[in-house]
C-alpha cells in the first residue's frame, strides 16, 4: 500500500506523536486496523487521521466517522473542528454519526421509510402483549393469583422484546432463544415471526430495525449499495470492539475496493456481550479484508504498575490479539524491566485488601472516602452491578459523603422486592393501605381475592368477614379464612421486631424467599439477582433502629435521585480550600467505560460478583475478565481491589481475577 505525500505543514502535529501513532495517521489506502489499549491516545490518533485525509485532498463529504454513542459523537465532532479551527479557523462537514443514525440517515435518503417516525417502547409493548397473549390461552402458563400473573406477563414481554433485539443484532436465533424467558423458548420464533407481521402492518420500524433493515436493503439493492459506497470513500470506526454481526455486515456491504476502512478498538475492552457485540469481528475484519495491524501500545494514563497489573490479568484470556502494552513513565525512563509487583507493593500504586464482610468492607472505604473529598483528587467506586451501586449510593447519603451518578437508575429502594418487604412492614405497623395489603397477600400465594380487600385502611377482620358470607365452596372458604389467621399472627410478630429481624421474619417464616424461589422456576437468570438484593436489604435493615427511621431514610433518599440529572448529593457537601465541591464519582463498570480518574476503588472482587453469575462458562468468564480489566484500567495514581473473606460458617470465595496478582506477590 503506497502512503500519501506528507505536506510540511503536518511535521509539527506529528513530531508530537508516538510511531505507532504517526503510522496510523499516515497509512495510505486500504484496510487498517488500530488496536488502541486503555489511555493510548486513540481519538487524538482519529481526529488526526481526518485532518490529515482533508489534507491530502479527500472531499470532507467523502469521510463517515461512525461511533457507538450520540455523545462520542459529538465529542469527536468538536475535538476534530477544534484542532481544524486552530489550523486556520476553518470548517469541514465530515459526516460523524453513531451506527443507528448514519443507517437511519441512509434509510431516508433511500426512500424506503413509510415513516420516520420510530416505534416507542410502549407500542411494541402493545404490539407484542396480543401474540403473547393467543399463544397462552391454550395452557396456564402463569401463578395463580391474578396479580402476579399480570406483573409475570409484563416482565415476559419486555424480556422476549430483548430476545428479539438481540436476534436482529446477531442473525443468531439459539442465542436469541436462551435470552427469552424460559417458558416461551419454544415458540419464540413464531412468536418473533407475528411480531415482525405486526411491525410491518405499522408501517413503521423500530431502534433495531434501523441496521437490520439497512442490512437487508444493502444486500438487495446493487444500485443503491453502489451509490453509498461512492458516497463514503473513507470510513472511520471507533470502539471497533463493540460492534455486533449485523453492523459488521452493513459495515461490509458499505465499502468498496481500495476498502479504505479504518477500525480503531481493543478486544480487551469488549464488554457488550448482552447487547450482541462480537470481538470476533476484530478477528473476522483482519482475515477477511487482509488489514494492515498496528498497536498503540503506549498508555499516557495510568502508572506503570496499574499497567503490569491489568496486564496480568487480562493476559490469562486466550480469545485475544497479544499486545505488548508499556506506561508512558516506562517509555521515558526505560524503567519497563524494573516494574515488579514489589514495586506495586512499596508504591501502594495497586493493593488488595480482604475484609470479613460487606458492612467492614463499606465501613473502611466510607472512611476513606469521608477523607477523600477534602482532595483535589478525582476519584471513583466502581461497582459490577447497578443494584450494587445504588446501596452503597444509600450507605453514602446516610453519612453524608457528597458522590455524584452519572447513570441514571431508578432508586434501590423502588425494586419490587424492597417495595414488597416495606409493604409487609407498614401493614404490621398499621400503616398500611389497600395498595400495601395488594401487595403482599398472595406473595406467597393465599388465594386471597382483590374484592376481599376494602377501601381505606387495612382490616384482616372485614376480609374475614367478606368470606365468612362468600358464596364459596366449604373447603376453599376454610383454607382462604385459615391462610388470613396465619397472616395476621405473621403481621403481630413482625409489629413486635427491629427492621432486621423483621425483614429475616418475613423471608423465612411468611414464606417470600421460597415465593421468590417458585418465581424464579420459569425465570431462573433472575434469582440471582433476586437473592443479591435480598442480601443487601438485610444489610441496610441493620443499620436502623425502627422502620419509621428506615421508611424515612429511604424517603430522603430517593427524593434525592430525583434532584436533576446529576444525581448529585446535595446535603453535607464538604467544601475544599478554593470553595469546589468535591464529589466521590459511583458507576458501574459499564459506565465507567472512556473514563478515567485518579483513584479507583472496586469492591466486591469475589466470586459470582466477578466473574457474575453461578456457573459461567469459558466465554463469558472471558467477558467478565474484560469488564474487571476495563474497570483495572480507568484508575491513573491508585487502583485498591477489595474482597471478602466471609466466616468459617460462610465463607466467601476472591475472585479468580485476583489470583495473577497473587502470582506476582509470590514472585517477590
Amino acid at each position: 500500500m503506497s502512503e500519501f505525500r506528507e505536506p510540511d505543514c503536518l511535521e509539527k502535529r506529528l513530531s508530537k506523536m508516538n510511531e505507532a501513532q504517526r503510522q496510523a495517521v499516515v497509512h495510505g489506502e486500504g484496510p487498517l486496523l488500530l488496536l488502541a489499549g486503555p489511555g493510548s491516545g486513540k481519538t487524538f490518533t482519529i481526529t488526526n487521521r481526518i485532518l490529515y485525509l482533508l489534507e491530502q485532498g479527500v472531499a470532507p463529504e467523502a469521510i463517515l466517522v461512525i461511533t457507538f454513542t450520540k455523545e462520542a459523537a459529538l465529542s469527536m465532532q468538536n475535538r476534530f473542528q477544534e484542532m481544524a479551527a486552530s489550523g486556520g479557523n476553518i470548517y469541514y462537514p465530515v459526516n460523524f454519526g453513531t451506527f443507528h443514525s448514519v443507517f437511519f440517515h441512509i434509510l431516508q435518503e433511500s426512500r424506503v421509510l413509510q415513516s420516520n417516525q420510530l416505534l416507542r417502547l410502549s407500542e411494541k409493548k402493545s404490539l407484542l402483549f396480543p401474540i403473547l397473549q393467543s399463544y397462552n390461552r391454550q395452557q396456564k402458563m402463569y401463578p395463580d393469583s391474578k396479580a402476579d400473573a399480570f406483573q409475570s406477563f409484563n416482565e415476559d414481554v419486555v424480556q422476549m422484546l430483548s430476545a428479539i433485539s438481540f436476534y436482529k443484532n446477531t442473525m443468531e436465533l439459539s442465542g436469541a432463544v436462551s435470552k427469552a424467558p424460559a417458558r416461551w423458548q419454544s415458540c419464540f420464533e413464531a412468536v418473533w415471526q407475528n411480531y415482525e407481521a405486526a411491525v410491518k402492518r405499522t408501517g413503521r420500524i423500530d431502534f433495531d430495525d434501523m441496521l437490520y433493515v439497512s442490512r437487508k436493503l444493502l444486500l438487495e439493492n446493487k444500485a443503491i449499495r453502489g451509490y453509498w459506497q461512492k458516497r463514503f470513500r473513507h470510513i472511520l470506526m471507533d470502539e471497533f470492539q463493540d460492534i455486533n454481526p449485523v453492523q459488521y455486515e452493513v459495515v461490509k456491504l458499505l465499502s468498496a475496493s481500495p476498502y479504505n476502512l479504518f477500525a480503531v478498538g481493543d478486544d480487551d475492552q469488549a464488554i457488550y456481550g448482552f447487547r450482541g457485540s462480537e470481538p470476533d469481528c476484530l478477528k473476522r475484519f483482519q482475515e477477511e479484508f487482509h488489514a494492515r495491524q498496528l498497536l498503540l501500545g503506549i498508555n499516557y494514563r495510568s502508572r506503570s504498575e496499574i499497567v503490569r497489573a491489568s496486564l496480568a490479568v487480562i493476559g490469562e484470556n486466550k480469545n485475544r490479539f497479544q499486545k505488548q502494552l508499556l506506561a508512558a513513565e516506562q517509555t521515558a525512563t526505560q524503567a519497563a524491566k524494573r516494574t515488579t509487583m514489589q514495586t506495586i507493593k512499596q508504591t501502594a500504586a495497586v493493593t488488595l485488601s480482604d475484609f470479613t464482610d460487606k458492612e467492614e468492607e463499606y465501613t473502611y472505604m466510607l472512611q476513606l472516602l469521608s477523607e477523600q473529598v477534602l482532595t483535589k483528587e478525582n476519584c471513583a467506586v466502581l461497582f459490577r452491578t447497578n443494584s450494587d451501586m445504588q446501596g452503597f449510593a444509600a450507605r453514602c447519603k446516610a453519612a453524608d459523603i457528597p458522590y455524584e451518578m452519572r447513570e441514571k437508575a431508578a432508586s434501590i429502594y423502588e425494586h419490587f422486592i424492597v417495595t414488597d418487604i416495606m409493604s409487609y412492614l407498614q401493614v404490621a405497623q398499621g400503616e398500611g393501605k389497600r395498595e400495601h395489603m395488594l401487595r403482599i397477600m398472595n406473595r406467597p400465594s393465599r388465594y386471597i381475592s382483590r374484592e376481599a380487600v376494602g377501601e381505606g385502611p387495612v382490616d384482616i377482620s372485614a376480609m374475614q368477614a367478606y368470606y365468612h358470607h362468600a358464596s364459596l365452596p366449604e373447603t376453599q372458604r376454610i383454607s382462604v379464612l385459615n391462610a388470613l389467621a396465619r397472616l395476621e399472627k405473621q403481621l403481630q410478630s413482625i409489629r413486635k421486631l427491629s427492621p432486621l429481624p423483621a425483614v429475616n421474619y418475613i423471608l423465612k417464616a411468611a414464606g417470600y424467599e421460597q415465593y421468590l424461589k417458585d418465581m424464579a422456576r420459569a425465570r431462573p437468570e433472575r434469582l440471582q439477582e433476586w437473592q443479591e438484593v435480598l442480601e443487601w436489604l438485610k444489610e441496610d435493615a441493620s443499620r436502623f433502629a425502627s422502620v419509621r427511621a428506615w421508611k424515612n431514610f429511604q424517603e430522603e433518599y430517593t427524593r434525592t435521585l430525583e434532584q436533576g440529572g446529576g444525581q448529585k448529593s446535595r446535603s453535607g457537601v464538604q467544601q475544599i480550600q478554593d470553595g469546589a465541591q468535591i464529589a466521590v464519582h459511583l458507576l458501574t463498570v459499564h459506565g465507567s467505560k472512556g473514563l478515567e480518574f485518579d483513584r479507583v476503588w472496586i469492591p466486591d472482587c469475589n466470586e459470582k460478583n466477578f466473574p457474575h453469575g453461578r456457573m459461567p462458562d469459558e466465554k463469558s468468564v472471558e467477558e467478565e475478565r474484560r469488564i474487571f480489566y476495563v474497570a483495572m484500567t480507568r484508575a491513573k495514581k491508585s487502583l485498591e481491589l477489595l474482597y471478602l473473606t466471609g466466616t468459617k460458617e460462610r465463607p466467601r470465595q476472591p475472585s479468580r481475577f485476583l489470583n495473577p496478582l497473587r502470582e506476582l506477590l509470590k514472585q517477590e
